[in-house]
């Protein structure tokens, strides 16, 4: 049967090195005047703000619009073209 050896743990007398900062200085912000930052998307704000806080705004009514728009493309992708200009037709006179 196979033994295992005991770990000797060394001790040191070293103290570990301690490195110490330069006092921050403080500084103060100025505002720019063009803060909050606004980038907005077809359905989603972002707006950031000079402290660094991000918030986000859904446009659900947008972003469902999106969705929808999207499933019927795929859906429309998947058909033979015959039945393509079939659906299409069909739109146009529901349309009209």
């Amino acid at each position: 049967m196979a033994t295992r050896k005991k770990k000797v743990e060394e001790t040191s007398t070293k103290k570990p090195a301690v490195i110490t900062a330069a006092p921050k200085k403080k500084t103060t912000k100025k505002s720019t005047g063009t803060w909050p930052k606004i980038t907005k998307g077809s359905h989603l704000t972002v707006i950031t703000h000079e402290d660094g806080k991000t918030e986000l705004e859904w446009d659900d009514d947008a972003l469902a619009r999106d969705v929808r728009e999207a499933i019927a493309s795929a859906e429309m992708a998947n058909l033979k073209p015959a039945v393509k200009a079939k659906v299409a037709t069909r739109k146009k006179k529901v349309a009209s």
